[in-house]
């Protein structure tokens, strides 16, 4: 594997849109007329550790039924459409009390918690997603809609990933979907709590 071929593969690219004011089931109706390769219904605790004068801001760790710690790095300040994602997939008998201690000797002390609930449809290489996000009282703080790179498929370029992204893009636009609407704020940026205060940026 060349250095290209692994700095794309760790690639994150997407493009994120707010979706509270689009009905789940409209896009669900939109994702299913696409013919899509396989679809998944999710829903899981994500827990987001963070820490003072560390390498990187945060670590996350989804308790699902595939459990993985992911650390998340911007490679631009501008946005977060494109970021270096790196996971690391756990033993599905992992708790949640075992990763805070091995973080914790790190430095990272949990930051927030949401709870997600994901419905996730799959194409060629790439994939789109409708998220519902929750607190910890399970109030609704909010809903996304996600366009990506499926990460899985091997080969290809920055370039014709975008392309995809962009096509699909368009197609979403019957849900109102345009790119002036594209979020600049990653879920990290939206509901960090301050470390020395502990206030949530958006009220979590």
């Amino acid at each position: 594997m060349t250095e290209e071929t692994f700095e794309v593969e760790i690639s994150e690219l997407e493009l994120k849109y707010s979706a509270n004011d689009i009905k789940m089931s409209d896009f669900v109706t939109f994702a299913k007329s696409l013919n899509p390769i396989k679809e998944l219904e999710v829903a899981s605790w994500d827990y987001y550790y963070s820490g003072e004068g560390l390498p990187f801001e945060f670590i996350r760790f989804r308790n699902g039924t595939d459990p993985e710690i992911t650390i998340k790095i911007k490679t631009t300040d501008k946005n977060n459409n494109n970021r270096i994602e790196i996971e690391l997939p756990l033993n599905s008998k992992v708790s949640e009390w075992r990763v805070a201690k091995f973080v914790g000797l790190f430095g990272f002390k949990e930051n927030f918690r949401i709870y997600k609930h994901c419905m996730i449809f799959w194409y060629d290489k790439l994939d789109i997603v409708y998220y519902t996000v929750f607190n910890q009282n399970m109030e609704e703080i909010g809903r996304y809609c996600e366009v990506e790179r499926d990460k899985s498929v091997k080969g290809g370029t920055r370039e014709e990933a975008w392309t995809l992204i962009k096509e699909m893009e368009q197609k979403m636009s019957v849900l109102g979907i345009v790119p002036q609407n594209r979020m600049r704020r990653s879920l990290w940026e939206l509901f960090r709590k301050d470390i020395k205060k502990g206030v949530a940026s958006d009220g979590v």
